[in-house]
Parts: structure tokens; sequence; C-alpha cells
């Protein structure tokens, strides 16, 4: 993997970047919000710690990089080897993401705690990767529509009453294995084209 997140020597930014082909996953606690209101600031760490190394896990295991955490967030890259593979190892990670916090929600409710779910949501395209802020705060990056596009389905799940939904982009990359439904085609916020959507139900030759 050649994606990761840093701060860069302090100097000031380069006007320069380059093209990569990526798939993007972006990770969202739901209801943890409402969570911090009820618990103390210490447990509220604890729980939301407990999440991220639950989903990190799963990402280490499927060969991505998180690129930052963002409050209750996850922003995760995938770059290769090619970018079929990088989808098909993003669509894996996001089904064992949703596997390792289901069982975090057991946990949960076995001590009679509110349990939170995951939203996640799913890009492939083209992106820059390119050291990214001002100096002396520079950070090593992607940005461009496929991220955008990831960080709008991610909360696209709420309209759905969904858990996982990625782009047609993704899903042709992946391959038939992996397992969806078509919710159909919608306009994103800031996108003018169109993009067709699917809820992730599984990976063939594994439990949904």
């Amino acid at each position: 993997m050649t994606l990761f997140r840093r701060l860069v020597p302090d100097r000031s930014p380069a006007a320069s970047g380059e093209y990569c082909d990526v798939t993007v996953l972006f990770a969202d606690l739901e209801g943890f919000t409402t969570l911090t209101e009820q618990l103390p600031a210490n447990e509220v760490v604890a729980w939301l710690n407990a999440h991220f190394t639950a989903m990190v896990a799963q990402v280490d295991r499927f060969a991505g990089v998180v690129d930052r955490f963002i409050g209750d967030a996850m922003f995760v890259l995938w770059d290769g080897p090619t970018p079929e593979e990088a989808a098909a190892r993003a669509v894996q990670a996001a089904l064992a993401m949703q596997a390792a916090i289901a069982t975090l929600q057991e946990q949960s409710l076995s001590e009679g705690k509110r349990p939170l779910k995951v939203r996640i949501g799913l890009s492939s395209g083209r992106a820059i990767r390119a050291e990214i802020g001002a100096p002396g705060r520079l950070e090593r990056t992607v940005i461009g529509d496929v991220v955008n596009t990831a960080a709008r389905l991610e909360a696209l799940n709420k309209e759905f009453h969904t858990d996982v939904i990625l782009s047609r982009a993704t899903l042709d990359l992946a391959g038939p294995r992996a397992q969806v439904r078509e919710l159909g085609t919608v306009t994103l916020k800031g996108r003018r084209e169109p993009v067709t959507v699917y809820s992730l139900g599984g990976w063939q030759g594994e439990a949904p």
C-alpha cells in the first residue's frame, strides 16, 4: 500500500499532485452524538476507542489504510495491487466491520447498554494524491469526487435504512461475488452526474 496519512516536514505546500485509482470507505457510528450526551466523558472515549479498534482490525485484515479519524467517523483507502483487488478488499472489509460491530452490539445489550450501529459508504474512481494543508500542517492524503461520493453514500444509508451502500463503480470492480440489492439512481449533493447505488448484503461463499 502507498497511501497513508502523515504530517510532512515543516515547509510550504507544493503545488503538485498525482492521480491514482482508489476505493474509498467512509464509516460513521449511528447514534453516537446522543450517546455523548448520556455518558461520562471517560465512558464515551472508551466506547469510541473500542469500536474503532474493532473496525481497524478488519481494515488491516483486508490491507486497507486508515487515512484519518473524523470524530466518530473513519476515512479508509485501498489503492492496489489493482483497482479490482482494491474494490474487492474494501467490500469484504465493510462486511467484516459490520460483523465486528455486531459482536459489540451483543455485548452492549448483555450489559444493558445501548448498542451502536455503523453506516458505511463505498466508492471507487480517480483521485488526486497530494500534500494538503498549510505550512507546518501538511498532510499526505487523497481528494476528489470519489472521496466526496463515498461520504455522501455513507449518509445515504439513513434515507434507505441500510448499513452499507456502494456505488456502481465499486460493484463493477469488485465483481459478481459481491451480493447486492439495487437501490436506484440518486443525485448526490455537489455532483452533476447521478449515481446508481446498491445495498451490500454479503460476499459469495461467506455468510451475509
